[in-house]
């Protein structure tokens, strides 16, 4: 039997339990978003667009959390930014002026990701939602209930609040913070607080004042306002980060409240691995993330959505944009599996791949597979040829097999995309192993080169000018070669890569050869090796 994909015995379990869902997700807007805060709105509408294709109804939900403090000042923010530590981010100018807000920027910067990658989610400002009195009825709820509240926190996540504490955050009156505030006490709509918090970014500056929670200058504590969002959005469904799931964590905390103290069920959740890059845990807060618009300059949004898909989102995610060719291959290698222009023995495997495709994709798979020019490819050519043209572009991929029809107008656009990725790519982060340029003169590695490496370069040579070949038969005559010297293919390509290149290694030889001219690649090849 082959296995589901993730996603759909995801929606399976969910749909047993009911046909109609409200699925949930939220991003703090603490800055510019990486590539990882993608994952709440993708998956939040992947699991609701699934739903509506079995016929149940569903939508797609994603919160601004645009209320909570600065905690910290993002590179490459001016560090003079720090006065605004503990304010709320709707407070807070917008560093690069074109913006009312801090929260109006980075919101807008994270929907135009959400825009690019076709993601149909409500977009909603968890500000707008204390302002029109969304949370006003749950602001009540938990201001009554504070003590079963606070029981609630010791008993499940081992926090312990003094007994006048109250799950409400007034802005400060005098300084602005909302992130030292401390609510005490409550007489109908009034809050009483005192701004005397010491939260290590940011410390009370004294004042005591009182706030009316229908003047929108205030937010629950995060564990009730979550569950105050569920309560009051009908989420049924929300997938996020595993910190929020660990025992006594957040998820345990508010499915509590939200069921004890608001009356309703917690949402089913939709737990998922943080990405890593290069190892390492992303914070904006250290300026360690690349972001969606970073991923835009290099590669096609349908590869983001699947570097999300290809893998459970429980399963350990690290990306490396050194090696982004690769996730682009595995990409491509997927369309022609879907399409049948390649195949995949493993049932499980091949059907995976398909699916993983398809849920890539924006508006659907095209009819006919897009012809394709290889990211890995594309790096060779944008190296060789830093201005080439459609049309020895075109001669080219014939000669390499890849242009199996006449292009279409939307082909020809698919390639001048893949060139301009491909040469962004190049110059801002190619490793030195993949930064290419001819050996001008090919005789200073003689001397590097055995005698029957330097035969089997004259061979080659003699080979590659016999006739315009079938890049796949090249290889093929070209591994016999080696094989029929006695020379291990390795030590072939070796020497082949010291001609052209004057190191060790290098992309597919035969797709090279064919890019530099086959005139050219046995020229170099007699100079290394006379």
């Amino acid at each position: 039997m082959v296995k589901e994909h993730w996603l759909d015995e995801f929606v399976s379990s969910i749909m047993k339990v009911s046909k109609e869902h409200v699925v949930a997700s939220g991003t703090s807007i603490s800055g510019s978003a990486h590539i990882g805060n993608i994952a709440d709105p993708l998956y939040a509408y992947a699991v609701a667009k699934e739903v509506e294709r079995r016929g149940g109804r569903a939508r797609a939900i994603w919160v601004a959390d645009d209320m909570d403090p600065l905690d910290s000042v993002p590179p490459p923010i001016p560090s003079d930014f720090k006065k605004y530590l503990g304010m709320p981010y709707t407070d807070i100018p917008d560093p690069y002026k074109c913006c009312s807000s801090w929260a109006e920027h980075f919101t807008k910067e994270f929907l135009d990701a959400v825009d690019k990658l076709k993601l149909e989610v409500q977009a909603v400002s968890g500000a707008e939602m204390y302002r029109d009195g969304t949370y006003l009825p749950w602001i009540r709820v938990s201001l009554k209930e504070a003590r079963v509240i606070r029981n609630i926190l010791l008993e499940v996540s081992g926090t312990s609040k003094p007994n006048d504490w109250l799950p409400y955050m007034p802005v400060c009156e005098n300084c602005g913070k909302i992130g030292t505030t401390y609510a005490y006490d409550f007489s109908g709509d009034k809050v009483l607080y005192k701004c005397i918090v010491d939260v290590g970014y940011a410390k009370g500056c004294g004042y005591e004042g009182e706030c009316d929670i229908k003047s929108g200058r205030g937010k629950l504590q995060w564990r009730v306002e979550w569950a105050a969002r569920w309560a009051a959005l009908g989420i049924t469904v929300e997938p996020f980060g595993k910190e929020h799931a660990a025992a006594g964590g957040s998820y345990d905390t508010s499915k509590v409240i939200v069921k004890t103290v608001f009356g309703r069920d917690p949402p089913i959740p939709l737990t998922y691995e943080h990405v890593m890059i290069g190892g390492r845990k992303m914070s904006k807060s250290k300026g360690n993330i690349f972001t969606p618009a970073q991923w835009f300059e290099v590669a096609p949004p349908e590869t983001l959505k699947f570097f999300f898909f290809r893998a459970h989102p429980m399963r350990h995610k690290d990306f490396r944009v050194e090696d982004l060719p690769k996730l682009v291959g595995e990409y491509e290698k997927a369309e022609r599996v879907y399409y049948g222009f390649e195949v995949i023995q493993d049932p499980k495997i091949s059907s995976l791949a398909k699916r993983n495709y398809e849920l890539s994709q924006l508006d659907g798979p095209r009819p006919i597979m897009p012809i394709q020019l290889p990211y890995d490819f594309a790096v060779v050519l944008v190296q060789l040829y830093p201005n080439i043209t459609m049309e020895r572009l075109l001669e080219i991929l014939r000669l390499t097999g890849h242009l199996w029809r006449e292009p279409t107008n939307e082909d020809l656009e698919l390639m001048k995309l893949r060139l301009k990725h491909a040469s962004t790519w190049v110059e801002k982060y190619a490793p030195e192993g993949l930064r290419l340029k001819l050996l001008e003169d090919p005789s200073t590695v003689r001397g590097l080169l055995t005698d029957k490496q330097r035969e089997a370069l004259r061979r080659a040579a003699s080979i590659i000018m016999e006739r315009e070949w079938n890049l796949n038969e090249l290889n093929n005559k070209l591994f016999d070669l080696a094989r029929s010297m006695g020379l291990p293919p390795s030590q072939f390509f070796e020497a082949a890569y010291m001609a052209l290149m004057g190191r060790r290694s290098g992309p597919r030889l035969v797709n090279f050869i064919a890019a530099i001219g086959r005139e050219k690649a046995a020229e170099m090849f007699l100079r290394a090796s006379v």
